[in-house]
């Protein structure tokens, strides 16, 4: 998708809800104005969307592993079995963070949680039979401790996504690609319109991000 296939399409959308007052957008800012904004809001929408969308609306599109190289510099396991892996800087989500023994990627926890504390204890910590992830900081660096490996011979299989970078995008190269995955792309559609919509029509914003929100995840809230 390009964007000036995503700057044709916002256009519509916002068109669609302000049908009864079309004019609007034409008396408040300019055609190149408008474009402008619209750009500028792909990347900010891109990234909610990639980090809020379920699992199964994700593809290899966006999917990154380390190489070789940056394994042997990023990740090591100590003489506890416990795995460090150093996380890229412009790191949004992780995917799967996984030890060649582990059965399952366990879900990161919190520095700050209950089960961070646990693993202090040697005996209550985490085991490749039972393993946990903990996402830590130290004020320079964003690790993920695992605990633990079997022996200090297990591999790591780490895949996650990059933040996409909010000036990526520019309204003077329209024929740019925007690298979205199949499934997500009606609600980036909506959330540009929406986060485009904020400075002119704040209603119009909520209407387009809630459109965002159904494309992202249809099952959100069926339940209560």
């Amino acid at each position: 998708m390009t964007v000036q296939e995503i700057v044709t399409r916002v256009r519509a959308a916002i068109d669609e809800l302000m049908e009864n007052d079309s004019d609007f957008l034409r008396e408040s800012t300019d055609e190149m104005n408008l474009t402008r904004v619209i750009v500028d809001k792909i990347g900010y929408a891109l990234q909610h969307i990639i980090e809020n969308a379920p699992l199964d609306k994700l593809d290899d599109s966006v999917f990154e592993v380390y190489s070789a190289a940056e394994l042997a510099s990023n990740f090591s396991i100590d003489t506890d079995l416990i795995g460090h892996v150093k996380l890229p800087t412009d790191l949004l989500r992780i995917i799967e963070a996984r030890l060649s023994s582990w059965s399952h990627f366990p879900i990161p926890e919190s520095d700050t949680s209950q089960v961070y504390l646990m693993q202090q204890d040697t005996y209550a910590r985490g085991s490749w039979d039972r393993p946990v992830n903990i996402l830590t900081y130290n004020g320079k660096q964003r690790m993920l401790e695992m605990y633990c490996a079997r022996t200090v011979q297990d591999t790591l299989n780490f895949v996650f996504i990059r933040k996409p970078a909010a000036s990526s995008y520019s309204a003077d190269n329209l024929s740019a690609t925007v690298n979205c995955p199949a499934g997500l792309q009606a609600s980036l559609i909506y959330q540009v319109a929406g986060l485009s919509m904020v400075a002119f029509r704040e209603d119009v914003a909520a209407s387009l991000f809630a459109i965002a929100a159904r494309y992202l995840d249809p099952d959100e809230g069926k339940s209560e």
